[in-house]
C-alpha cells in the first residue's frame, strides 16, 4: 500500500500558511517517509523493523535494568546476553532462508514458484501444445493469459487477450533488463527496478480494466487476485503480481532447458520432467531452509551464555539480595535466642 505524505501546514487564511508549524510538519513527514521506506523494503525490511522495535530494543533494555533497584547499577552481563540473543536470532531467521533461496534460484527462478503454480503452469503448457507439434513462448503465454482472463472475468475476447499480451511483453522486456548485467550497467539498477514496477502496474491495470468491463458481478471480487486452471476441473487463485512473476520464471527456465531456435520442445515427457524437477528442488530448498537456519540458531545460546559468564545474569542481583536478606534473618534469629 502506498503511503501519501501528509500536508501538515495550517491554513489561517486563503493563500496564507502558518509558518509556526514547521516542527510538526517535519516530524510528521519524517515519520511518513520512514514508514514508506520500510514498506518499500518488502517483507524482510518490515520484519527487521518489527523485530527491532518489538523485541530487540525492549528486551535489551530490560536486561540492562535487571536488578537495578537492588544494585543501582546497569547489569552489563544481562545486557550482553539479551542483546546478543535478540540481535542474532531475528537476522538469522530472516537472512539465512533468504540467502538459501537466493542460492537455490541459481538453478532456476521457478524454485521460488508456489507448488500449485508449477503444477498449474505445466498443465497449461500441455494445453498449449494440443493442436501444435511445436510452439513458441508466445503460444504458451497466450494460453496462460486466455486462461486467467476467462477464469477471473468469465470470458476472454481476442482483443483483451492481445492487449494483456502486449502489456506482458513490456513487463518481460523490463525484467530482462534487470537480469542482464550489461544493460543494467547502462541504465542503472534503480531505474531498471522502477521501469519493471511501472510495467507491472500497467499490466495489472490492463487486466483490472478487462475484469471490470466484462465481469457480470463484482460480489466478492478482489481485483488484485487472479484465477487460473490447475487441471481440467480445478481452479486456484493467487495475487496477480505473484502469478505474473511465476509465469515469467517458468517460461524463462523452460526455454533455457527445452528450446532451439525460438521453438519449445514441449512434449509431455519434457513438461513432466520439468515439473517434477522443480517440485523436487522446491521441497529440497525448504528442507534446507529449516535445517540450516536451525543449525545456525543452535549456536546462539552458546554465544550469549559464554558472553554472560555462564550464569543467568538477569537473576544474579535478585539472588544476591535474597542471600543478604537470608543472612540478616539468620543474624536476627541468633540475637533473639
Amino acid at each position: 500500500m502506498k503511503l501519501s505524505a501528509i500536508r501538515s501546514n495550517n491554513i489561517e487564511e486563503e493563500g496564507t500558511i502558518n509558518k509556526n508549524n514547521t516542527a510538526f510538519k517535519g516530524g510528521v513527514n519524517g515519520l511518513v517517509n520512514f514508514w514508506q521506506f520500510v514498506d518499500n523494503g518488502g517483507r524482510a525490511m518490515q520484519f527487521t523493523v518489527e523485530d527491532m522495535f518489538g523485541t530487540n530494543f525492549p528486551r535489551t533494555y530490560k536486561g540492562a535494568m535487571a536488578g537495578y533497584k537492588y544494585t543501582g547499577k546497569i547489569n552489563i552481563p544481562a545486557l550482553l546476553q539479551e542483546a546478543i540473543r535478540e540481535f542474532l536470532t531475528g537476522p538469522t531467521m530472516c537472512i539465512a532462508p533468504v540467502a538459501i533461496l537466493a542460492l537455490a534460484k541459481k538453478a532456476g527462478k521457478t524454485v521460488n514458484t508456489h507448488t500449485e503454480n508449477i503444477i498449474n503452469l505445466s498443465y497449461l503448457m500441455k494445453q498449449a501444445t494440443k493442436n501444435k507439434a511445436e510452439i513458441t513462448e508466445q503460444d504458451f503465454i497466450k494460453t496462460v493469459v486466455e486462461d486467467f482472463i476467462r477464469n477471473t472475468s468469465g470470458s476472454a475476447k481476442e482483443t483483451d487477450i492481445t492487449s494483456v499480451m502486449d502489456a506482458f511483453k513490456e513487463y518481460r522486456q523490463a525484467a530482462e533488463v534487470l537480469n542482464n548485467k550489461e544493460t543494467l550497467k547502462q541504465i542503472g539498477k534503480k531505474q531498471a527496478k522502477q521501469k519493471l514496477s511501472e510495467a507491472l502496474k500497467n499490466l495489472e491495470q490492463e487486466f483490472e480494466s478487462i475484469v471490470k468491463r466484462t465481469k457480470k458481478s463484482y460480489i466478492n471480487t478482489d481485483f488484485t487476485q487472479v484465477k487460473y486452471s490447475i487441471n481440467n476441473s480445478k481452479q486456484g487463485s493467487t495475487s496477480f503480481k505473484n502469478y505474473i512473476e511465476y509465469i515469467n520464471a517458468y517460461i524463462q527456465d523452460f526455454t533455457k532447458k527445452f528450446s532451439k531456435d525460438g521453438v519449445l520442445n514441449a512434449i509431455d515427457e519434457n513438461i513432466t520432467s520439468f515439473k517434477n524437477s522443480f517440485l523436487g528442488k522446491r521441497i529440497l530448498t525448504f528442507i534446507s531452509m529449516f535445517a540450516i537456519t536451525g543449525f545456525l540458531m543452535s549456536f546462539i545460546p552458546k554465544i550469549y551464555t559464554k558472553a554472560s559468564g555462564g550464569i543467568n545474569p538477569n537473576a544474579t542481583a535478585i539472588y544476591k539480595e535474597a542471600g543478604k536478606n537470608q543472612k540478616k534473618g539468620d543474624v536476627n534469629n541468633d540475637n533473639n535466642k
